[in-house]
């Protein structure tokens, strides 16, 4: 990786691949997915059984074992299939039953709150949906972590360009000075040309020295974004160069496409939303369920046919409950209307604040790449003037100050074309986040 110049489609490939935050962002997916496997684990059957006995004196006074088969299903239909037997001197005469012992089939059915769905349907249905939020989710988060890695590469790369530019103009300096003191030793040359050529020197060198500063501490910035495939972070050798280079794209768009992360986002939180609205809704009906089992044989010997079915054997429970006030179900339904209405309210805002700025990040761009091309003009003729001062000073036509200037224009478009670039970099990987194009 540690090449004399990194692209910044290697940096962000780089970063992608192996960043401990982007391992971070690519679990979201993985824990919703468990999220799920759990609720599904809600309508798993549960085999129980149970035992009570009591023996005392020798004496058996009873003797209780039980066995259950439970399970809820996606309906409002709960099935169940129980087998109890009895043995002993002091039973409950309710309790008693044959010396096989008996078979319940039957279950619940709930035709008032939970006809619809219920809390353990609705969390169901959250978790699946929970799968695309975190799948969109993921996504929005990792486009926002490259876009900050991008920005932290444009402030080095500008940082390390405004560097050069700096040593650029000490040459520049280093080489008057040295035809100033040659023209001093000829005679065509004043003691103060020198002491002037001198101080040119001392500024460049100062300024050189902050911008190198700066340029380490970008470099350092961004290594921060590299680690290596064994999980262990990295430092950018100093000489390795940020490139200027933009990856080639097609044509910017200025819409969000319909698979966007932000709009499958929102579309996956509406869809939570208006769960939780059905299932506040069963608050305001009352509780009303029927059910019941139907008696068979408990020989576990041979399995019971029809003529061991008898409508006659069963039994039969209902239920009924309605809270007077319904103070419960209408809090319940008016706070969940409230707040799927203040998300629609948020989500129509954010949505059109994002579309907007990509519409005029593209535009930026657009203007970027003009000022661009008229930086890199303006110091490729700052480069030739300079060159053309310093021919003229060698043969005696111009004056140490014209040159002094000529560099400290040269140096200044370069810093300028620095700039521009890195602005226009950080723009690009803007667009990139805005549109999830990374």
């Amino acid at each position: 990786m540690m090449a004399d110049t990194l692209s910044v489609e290697q940096f962000l490939f780089w970063v992608d691949s192996y960043h401990p935050l982007m391992k971070a962002v690519n679990s979201k997916l993985p824990i919703a997915k468990a999220a799920l496997l759990k609720q599904r684990g809600q309508f798993d059957p549960v085999l129980a059984g149970h035992l009570s006995n009591k023996t005392y004196e020798s004496e058996t006074y009873y003797n209780l074992p039980s066995w259950s088969l439970s399970t809820a299903t996606a309906g409002p239909v709960r099935i169940d299939v129980d087998w109890n037997a009895t043995a002993g001197l002091y039973t409950n005469p309710q309790d008693k039953l044959p010396e096989e012992g008996m078979f319940a089939i039957g279950g619940m059915l709930e035709l008032g709150n939970g006809l619809i769905t219920d809390e353990r349907r609705t969390a169901l249905k959250l978790a699946k949906v929970g799968v695309h939020l975190g799948a969109a989710e993921a996504e929005l988060y990792r486009n926002e972590l490259l876009l900050k890695a991008a920005k932290d590469y444009w402030k080095w790369f500008e940082a390390q360009e405004s560097s050069l530019a700096y040593f650029s103009a000490l040459q520049a300096a280093k080489e008057i000075q040295i035809m100033t003191h040659q023209a001093f030793a000829a005679g065509d040359a004043s003691g103060m040309d020198t002491l002037d050529a001198n101080g040119l020197v001392s500024t460049w060198e100062a300024a050189y020295f902050s911008a190198r500063q700066k340029a380490i501490q970008a470099l350092l910035t961004t290594s921060n974004w590299l680690w290596s495939e064994s999980s262990q972070p990295l430092l950018l050798d100093p000489n390795v160069l940020a490139s200027k280079n933009l990856p080639k794209g097609s044509t910017r768009s200025t819409q969000l496409s319909e698979e966007h992360p932000l709009l499958r986002y929102n579309d996956a939180k509406a869809r939570q939303f208006k769960l939780k609205e059905n299932l506040a809704k069963e608050y305001l009906k009352p509780k009303v369920g029927i059910g019941g089992a139907f008696l068979l044989p408990g020989n576990f010997v041979s399995t019971p046919t029809s003529t061991n079915f008898n409508d006659g054997n069963r039994i039969v429970k209902a239920k009924v409950a309605l809270p007077l006030l319904l103070r419960e179900g209408r809090g319940y339904s008016k706070s969940q209307s409230l707040q799927t209405e203040q998300f629609n309210w948020e989500r129509d805002a954010q949505e059109n604040a994002w579309s907007n700025q990509l519409n005029a990040t593209a535009q930026s761009i657009l203007i970027l790449e003009n000022a661009l091309q008229s930086n890199q003009r303006n110091a490729q003729n700052m480069k030739a003037l300079l060159r053309a001062e310093r021919e003229k000073l060698r043969m005696g036509d111009s004056e140490l100050l014209k040159v002094n200037l000529r560099t400290s224009y040269y140096a200044k478009a370069l810093i300028q074309e620095a700039q521009a670039q890195s602005e226009l970099g950080m723009k690009w990987a803007e667009w990139l986040s805005l549109s999830a194009g990374f």
